[in-house]
């Protein structure tokens, strides 16, 4: 059984440990998720030698290249009769530019800094293969004799992968561009030195930097990590790479152009510069693709920005680059629906484009959504309910598109395009050919049947309409003749009770009251209103006099002068109870705030007492009503009788404007004692104390 799994289930340090412990002979192929390859050899479970799949690699250019030898000196040892495989260890041991211990150990780290590179994979997966191509591994380096254990790899690899989280924290990608923040000094080591010189212009790659320095690529990346930390190093601004972006744009140098631009996005995405030339280099490179992401991506930016109409373009633009993705309509549609009603055209086109992408990607569901979020704005709009019906069609839901091309042949009879019924009709006799109503229809619009059949409709309704019109005006006029006869009568019931003065004209009030309400919205009703308002000024006149003399019965009838007393000191001022005004006076106030029913409550509980005062005053003996407690009792009787007959209408009157015209009496009222000197009155003419003795 083969050896193999996933490096997020088993990691890689316990796949070397199992190969190391098995002693077993073959290669390890480790795969990223980007579908590179590298293979480690082993022999008996040591590693022998690593590899990237299709990546040649020359050991003469990596001694070059971390200056173990220079450039001249391998040229001369890759003569023509060195230049065959595994000699390079014995030419430079010959020509004594390295000892055969130097060249070993050098292989060793070449190798162990690939293995360590594998270790930095964190999804892929990994195949143990007994056969493999041994040819792939370079020569040169299998003359070192490379054996290294399992052990000897875990601790270092097991630091970088540590270490390697914190790296990509700080440099997430090779492709960005640093800058030295300082000149290089006495202090700095011949790495440090080099690192800020590569990058004392900030116009080459990580990537680039890396190439240049003579030393491992973790390594560099370490330096490279701490110089960052200490502020000698630098990630290039946007404008920097805006300006980089240019020089490459400026040299044909497209594809580094676009990155310049990508990475100057990644620190500056409101920049519209950045944006409109990474899009124009990325359309020249016609790589659409990602042109129509970039323009979506600048639309919502320009839309954080209030930029609307830009941010529209933009959409339209990447629709044009994609034409497979329904994004950029759909967001067009979106903005162009918040217009509302008044400006439809431009979401008409953007909608009919996306219900036909819906349909080519076999998006019905979504295709059958978007013309009802445009008739939410117009409902009754033909042309937008016509291609609700075609999407139906084309979906085979035939019961859907038959019901609204159904209503568009109503409406059109109702306008009198006969042409345009037909072909509505005609459409849905086809979708629905066991449609009985739909082909009778048609065929009446057809021979012109439809249209006879209409007008006699049309008449009849009008006869019907002309005949309801008369019934109900007859009826009308035979409801106005009872009410004006009922009224009439209850008017004449009311008359001869006007003679009772405050209480017969409530009376009559009511007679015609209830009359009017049994005849509402007549003009009988109407004029018994106003009767009732003729009244309500009579009522306030004869409330007014209720208090100007107090008529007296015959001696017969009379009482003694102690009961007299006794029954006006009951009614005016109870022991148990507030005085008679001051009960009135509560009443005024519950009327003036609205409180109509507590109102009549109290006003009638001083009815009663009402009563029972002008009764004693009525039954008093001559001797009596010469004495100074009568006559001051009887004055606050009748100074009291005006506003509580007032008061007492206001709660009692349906109708609204004559109860305002009571009550502008009973404010407008302000009782004075009798001008005729009475024993009320002091000699100064201030009136006397109305205690009522006791």
């Amino acid at each position: 059984m083969a050896f193999a799994g996933d490096l997020k289930k088993l990691p890689l340090g316990d796949v070397f440990q199992s190969i190391h412990q098995n002693g077993m002979t073959g290669a390890l192929a480790v795969r990223d998720a980007l579908g590179t390859e590298r293979l480690v050899s082993f022999e008996q479970g040591f590693v022998t030698g690593c590899l990237e799949t299709g990546v040649e690699t020359d050991m003469a250019d990596e001694l070059v290249r971390q200056n173990v030898v220079s450039e001249k000196d391998v040229a001369k040892v890759q003569s023509k009769f060195f230049k065959r495989k595994g000699k390079l260890k014995r030419s430079l041991t010959r020509r004594r530019l390295l000892d055969s211990g130097e060249f070993d150990v050098f292989a060793r780290s070449l190798v162990l800094e690939r293995v360590h590179d594998c270790f930095l994979i964190e999804e892929g997966t990994f195949e143990f293969l007994e056969e493999y191509d041994k040819s792939q591994f370079s020569v040169d380096e299998d003359q070192a004799g490379v054996r290294v254990s399992a052990s000897e790899i875990l601790m270092e690899a097991m630091r970088r992968v540590d270490e390697w989280q914190r790296l990509k924290r700080a440099i997430p990608t090779f492709k960005e561009v640093y800058a030295s923040a300082r000149p290089t000094n006495e202090d700095d080591d011949s790495l440090t030195s080099e690192l800020l010189r590569l990058t004392a212009q900030g116009v080459k790659t990580l990537e680039e930097v890396l190439a240049g320095v003579p030393v491992p690529r973790f390594e560099a990346c370490e330096r490279v990590l701490s110089l960052v930390e200490s502020g000698a190093l630098r990630v290039a601004t946007g404008p920097e790479y805006l300006a980089l972006g240019k020089g490459a744009e400026a040299r044909g140098e497209y594809d580094a152009a676009a990155n310049y631009f990508a990475r100057g996005l990644h620190y500056e995405r409101g920049n519209a510069e950045l944006n409109e030339r990474r899009i124009a280099v990325l359309e020249r490179l016609e790589r659409n693709d990602e042109a129509a992401a970039e323009r979506k991506v600048f639309a919502g930016t320009l839309l954080d920005q209030g930029k609307s109409e830009q941010a529209e373009r933009q959409l339209k633009e990447a629709g044009r680059l994609s034409p497979a993705d329904p994004l950029p309509r759909e967001r067009l549609l979106e903005l162009q629906l918040k217009r509302g009603a008044g400006d439809l055209d431009p979401a008409r086109e953007t909608s009919r484009e996306l219900v036909a992408l819906y349909l080519r990607l076999g998006l019905g569901e979504k295709a059958k959504g978007v013309y009802p979020r445009l008739l939410s704005l117009v409902s009754r709009d033909r042309d937008l309910r016509e291609r609700q019906a075609v999407v139906h069609e084309e979906l085979n839901q035939p019961a859907v598109a038959g019901q609204l091309r159904r209503e568009l042949a109503n409406e059109a009879l109702k306008r009198k395009d006969t042409a345009e019924a037909l072909a509505q009709l005609e459409r849905v006799v086809a979708l629905l050919p066991d449609d009985a109503k739909a082909r009778a229809l048609f065929e009446e619009v057809e021979s012109g049947q439809y249209q006879v059949t209409r007008r006699v409709r049309r008449w009849r309704v009008v006869l019907g309409l002309s005949v309801l019109v008369v019934a109900v005006g007859f009826s009308w006029s035979l409801y106005e003749v009872m009410a004006l006869g009922q009224l009439r009568r209850a008017q004449h019931d009311a008359l001869p009770q006007l003679h009772l003065g405050c209480e017969g004209a409530l009376s009559a009030v009511e007679t015609i009251d209830q009359a009017r309400l049994a005849y509402p919205y007549t003009r009988a009703g109407a004029w018994a209103r106003e009767n009732v308002l003729r009244l309500s000024d009579f009522y306030v006149a004869s409330a007014l006099r209720t208090g100007e003399r107090t008529h007296h019965r015959s001696p017969a009838s009379a009482l003694p002068e102690s009961m007299v007393l006794a029954s006006l000191t009951q009614a005016l001022d109870p022991k148990k109870a507030p005085s008679f005004k001051e009960e009135l006076d509560r009443a005024c106030k519950l009327l003036d705030g609205g409180e109509i029913e507590a109102a009549q409550k109290t006003l009638s509980e001083l009815h009663v007492r009402l009563d029972r005062a002008l009764e004693a005053l009525q039954r008093a003996e001559p001797k009596t009503r010469s004495t100074t407690p009568y006559e001051i009792d009887q004055q606050r009787v009748e100074q009291a009788m005006p506003r509580f007959w007032l008061a007492w209408g206001e709660v009692h009157f349906g109708v609204p404007e004559a109860r305002e015209r009571l009550r502008a009496a009973r404010v407008a009222l302000n009782p004075k004692p009798k001008s005729r000197s009475t024993p009320t009155e002091s000699p100064q003419g201030s009136p006397l104390p109305t205690a009522t003795p006791k």
